[in-house]
């Protein structure tokens, strides 16, 4: 009997065996690297004979890692991030911010304010290439090609890494012209008499807003006539005078200085919804990660 120890396993194969796993998809991890699916599928099971165990169950809908399969994965991506880390410190000063960083993050937010700001933090670091991702689905952080993402609320998946950058709530917004036009709601039921522009998150409408009015849960119901899956688009929609919209404070926060758009009932607010840098279990803390962490923590403090 052969036996397996770790200089023996092929690297290469590992880290494709790891990516299948997050994406689902033996071929999705091939086109990543420039493999054929031939070329991918047998470097694992070559992994597989080598281990004498099935790191995978395969169907004609998914990819899943048995549970040996799951356990051991886990174990080598630990182990390959600490080897990751004995690297960097060999070839690097730890505070050296360099290479590439792929960053999800909501889309007003992070095409008018943290665009910004991230031109500003690659003007620190001459050595980081940045490649950002856009977009407000809620998706399985594991499963996207990030090293990190920045996300408002709380996230549910179980096992994120989570840091917290800054406070947040949302409120009902809408324009000057709009409010000429409709009304000023004065009470949370005046809400369901003027047009809602609602975003839709993880395929729900969000028809339905849940507010606290001094610490007192209440459900608004607006007439939603708009509804997108971009806050983009709600915050244009909402610049537009075409309704009232319930959005983050960090995204309207601008517009309300310079008088666009009116906060509606002020008395009402969300409960907290923080803007937080969010990474999956297992993955590598890398300097460039923690450099942003550290950096918007300290520029959104300042707005």
């Amino acid at each position: 009997m052969v036996t397996v120890t770790a200089d023996s396993l092929e690297l290469p194969a590992l880290q494709l065996a790891l990516r299948a796993a997050e994406l689902g998809s033996v071929a999705a991890a091939a086109r990543e690297r420039d493999w054929l699916p031939a070329t991918a599928t047998a470097a694992i099971r070559r992994l597989e004979a080598q281990l004498g165990a099935a790191l995978f169950t395969r169907n004609s809908r998914a990819l899943r890692p048995t549970p040996e399969g799951a356990a051991f994965l886990q174990r080598a991506q630990e182990a390959l991030a600490l080897l990751g880390d004995g690297v960097a410190q060999l070839r690097e000063p730890l505070a050296q911010v360099r290479g590439l960083l792929r960053l999800g993050m909501p889309s007003d937010l992070g095409t008018r304010v943290l665009r910004p700001l991230l031109d500003d933090f690659l003007a620190l670091h001459p050595a980081l290439q940045l490649d950002l991702q856009v977009g407000d689905r809620v998706s399985d952080l594991s499963r996207e090609p990030v090293d990190a993402a920045l996300r408002y609320g709380e996230p549910q998946q179980p096992g994120l890494i989570v840091r917290r950058l800054a406070d947040n709530h949302r409120v009902l917004v809408a324009s000057p012209d709009y409010l000429a036009r409709a009304g000023t709601p004065h009470m949370a039921e005046d809400i369901a008499q003027h047009d809602g522009i609602s975003l839709r998150l993880a395929n729900r409408p969000g028809h339905v807003w849940a507010m606290l009015d001094g610490g007192r849960p209440v459900s608004l119901r607006p007439r939603v006539r708009r509804t997108a899956d971009s806050g983009l688009v709600t915050r244009e929609w909402a610049l537009a005078g075409q309704g009232i919209a319930m959005k983050s404070l960090l995204d309207v926060a601008d517009d309300l200085a310079a008088g666009r758009l009116v906060q509606v009932l002020p008395q009402l607010r969300s409960a907290p919804y923080p803007l937080v840098l969010a990474l999956a279990s297992g993955s590598h803390l890398s300097a460039r990660v923690r450099a942003l962490g550290d950096f918007l923590q300290q520029r959104l403090a300042a707005r």
